[in-house]
């Protein structure tokens, strides 16, 4: 990605409206607080730039690369009279993305290697061919948010997990049927979610000790907001050994359908 022309500097809190920013160089600069309103940002490097309380409406941001940008505090799922934010071709790598909001964004191609995402409701923003490594936690992927009906759903296609770690990662109400997961020591990989849940606990139900009540307490979350159709889902065993301990892993796997 090759951007034409270099910025130094951009007062802070600025305000763009109905404007394009295309083949731009910013890398390295201080843009905190700057609010974009209709706006078009095509081709530009973003790379190792202070960008908190960034705020977007009804702005698309095509082929841009935020590699190790901090973008913290920053709202990149604004709505601006029923138009959300679309992100084509972003690179996210290695960015800081704590305490993002949204409420709804269409993200595209992009990527999010070793991105830090902590605490974070995506809520109705859409997946499609976007690849995430490194760890997540406490994120949230909806197949569609609060208020979210005036948006496409969130079908979260061919979206690769396979490299990540995923610490309390909620997929609600998703079918994840296009959708490549973890599957290693740390995750458990299920197939016909819901149903599967359905019968560990069940077994479970069948023993009284504080051990099993506390695995059925951790599964019971995840089946609450399973899709009924949902074709797989994971299980993060660090999560589970952090409140049933080692004993709740061993009897959790004790469970699984073979």
């Amino acid at each position: 990605m090759a951007a034409s022309s270099k910025v130094s500097e951009i007062d802070p809190s600025a305000v763009f409206q109905h404007t394009k920013w295309q083949n731009f160089g910013f890398s390295g600069t201080k843009l905190n607080g700057i609010r974009f309103f209709d706006c078009q940002i095509r081709n530009c490097l973003f790379e190792q730039c202070q960008l908190e309380d960034w705020r977007l409406w009804s702005t698309t941001i095509t082929e841009c690369s935020f590699r190790w940008a901090d973008l913290k505090r920053s709202a990149l799922g604004g709505v601006l009279e029923g138009r959300r934010n679309f992100y084509t071709g972003v690179d996210f790598s290695e960015a800081d993305l704590r305490q993002t909001v949204y409420q709804a964004a269409a993200f595209e191609r992009c990527a999010y290697r070793n991105t830090k995402l902590v605490k974070i409701d995506f809520q109705t923003s859409a997946f499609s061919n976007c690849q995430f490594e490194g760890e997540l936690n406490d994120v949230l992927f909806y197949h569609r948010g609060f208020k979210g009906e005036a948006f496409p759903p969130n079908e979260m296609l061919n979206v690769d997990f396979s490299h990540a770690k995923l610490r309390d990662v909620g997929f609600r109400g998703l079918i994840l049927n296009r959708v490549r997961l973890p599957n290693d020591a740390e995750h458990l990989v299920l197939k016909d979610f819901a149903s599967t849940l359905d019968k560990m606990v069940n077994v479970l139900k069948q023993r009284e000790d504080i051990t099993a009540k506390k695995v059925i307490a951790f599964l019971a979350i995840e089946r609450k907001w399973a899709h009924p159709n949902q074709v797989q889902g994971v299980l993060n065993i660090q999560d589970l050994a952090e409140i049933a301990g080692e004993e709740g892993v061993k009897r959790l796997l004790e469970v699984v359908p073979k």
